[in-house]
């Protein structure tokens, strides 16, 4: 506590002194990643502002979010205004900027739920044409990297983590060559609820530019249909708001182009299979102690959920899914401990904490406290069906052969598995529903999604 404090305080001498004026009040932080702090504070002369550090490079050498931010502003697109920038600082980090607050929210619940930002209709075109700015940005290399095969990027990064997993490598599969682009555009490269300010009248701003990239523009739609930027709304395709067909639609009117379904689905299993590398890549940053963070490493588990969109995607017959249910803890052992048991013993302690620690909490310290929370909820299950789950991942993967998932991994990869695909199918659901079970339990019933043939 102490240190955050002295950092804090630090951060702030050096906003004054940067800014030639006072902090109003205190600083309050709104994130923190493993590249990215994030800060409101405010200032007389300025008003409301937010600082965003960037405490070190997380890809080499990231864009520059104050010269994106200029040429998205000349481009039309919805941005903060900067109102310093800098880097190479001491304190502030490796680049930094300082922006103007932007009215609305970028909470998807509250978005999805309609709370304060136009009907869903209405969003999805004010959503569309804020995409259509940002590919109206120059695709000047001097802005962003360019991305030439996005596909082998990936494999690339996946392949390095050491992580194999048989789903991954199917959906490499089904990607094959990528669609030639109509056009290559500056991409966003992270466009999705979560990085949008959207208030009364629509998007106000778009926000965290350090994944953009030259390449497909159609990468952006993609990546807004991914199941997981859907959050409570699987059903709808479109960012968690409406149908494929209707942002193909908004974004043909504001970008004059036409977009075709086909690569739209290309580009939403690519998507996909991203975030799923992107979730092993994060809790590798905790894991190889470049960053500890309670909120990488429980992201390391959401691989699973990936694991289930893509299945549900690739095995468009569905017939080897097993029934939806949640497996009952195996009878135990005679202990030599008394109980409580050590899943008894994580319940107690979490639900003390929800019950009275949590509510003394705001902010980046309730968010931490209820991701610690998830994990201890994770751990218990997975002493409470470690034998169950293991005659699982037994059964699974010795009908297909193979001594390990990894050994899969090499069988798919070298075609050795063709023919035998519902048997893949069938086993790949029950290992990874087992994963479900202890990382995400309520993520299968909730997964209702139609494919991109099926629109809503």
């Amino acid at each position: 506590m102490h240190e955050t404090a002295r950092s804090a305080s630090a951060i702030s001498k050096r906003l004054a002194e940067v800014l030639g004026e006072p902090l109003d009040g205190e600083l309050s932080q709104l994130s923190s990643g493993a590249s990215r702090e994030t800060f409101a504070f405010a200032t007389r002369l300025h008003g409301p502002l937010v600082a965003q550090l960037e405490t070190h490079a997380a890809r080499g050498a990231p864009p520059s979010q104050a010269a994106l931010l200029n040429a998205a502003a000349k481009a039309g697109a919805p941005v903060p205004a900067i109102v310093a920038s800098g880097s190479g600082d001491d304190v502030l980090g490796e680049g930094w900027i300082v922006a103007k607050a932007l009215p609305g929210t970028t909470d998807p619940g509250a978005i999805l739920a309609g709370r304060g930002v136009p009907p869903a209709a209405a969003l999805i075109e004010s959503i569309a044409a804020a995409l259509a700015a940002v590919h109206r940005i120059p695709a000047n290399p001097m802005l962003a990297p360019a991305v030439e095969d996005p596909v082998a990027l990936l494999r690339a990064q996946y392949d390095q983590l050491g992580e194999p997993h048989a789903t991954f490598e199917l959906a490499f599969g089904a990607l094959g060559a990528r669609p030639t682009p109509a056009r290559r555009t500056l991409v966003h490269g992270d466009f999705r609820i979560g990085n949008l300010m959207v208030g009364q009248g629509g998007v106000t701003g778009v926000l965290d530019w350090e994944l953009a990239h030259v390449g497909d523009p159609v990468e952006d739609l993609g990546w807004l249909c991914v199941p997981a930027w859907r959050f409570a709304r699987p059903d709808l395709p479109a960012a968690g708001l409406g149908s494929r067909e209707q942002l193909r639609a908004a974004y043909g009117r504001h970008a004059g182009v036409t977009v075709d379904p086909e690569e739209l689905a290309w580009w939403e299993l690519a998507g996909t299979l991203r975030w799923g590398v992107i979730c092993g890549m994060q809790a590798h940053q905790h894991l190889s102690g470049a960053i500890a963070s309670i909120e990488h490493a429980v992201i390391g588990r959401r691989a699973c959920e990936v694991e289930w969109d893509l299945l549900e995607m690739l095995d468009l017959d569905r017939t080897a899914a097993p029934e939806a249910q949640v497996i009952a803890p195996a009878p135990t052992a005679a202990s030599l401990h008394d109980r409580p048991t050590m899943p008894e013993l994580i319940e107690a302690a979490r639900g003390a904490l929800g019950e009275e620690v949590l509510p003394g909490l705001e902010d980046r310290a309730a968010f931490q406290l209820r991701v610690t929370m998830r994990a201890l909820g994770m751990i218990a299950r997975e002493l409470q069906y470690a034998e169950r789950h293991a005659a699982v991942q037994a059964a699974a993967l010795g009908g297909l052969g193979g001594a390990d998932e990894a050994a899969h991994v090499t069988a798919i990869r070298a075609g050795a598995m063709a023919g035998r695909e519902q048997e893949v199918f069938s086993a790949l659901r029950m290992i990874v529903r087992a994963k479900l079970e202890v990382a995400n339990p309520r993520y299968l019933s909730s997964r209702v999604m139609p494919s991109a043939q099926e629109e809503p």
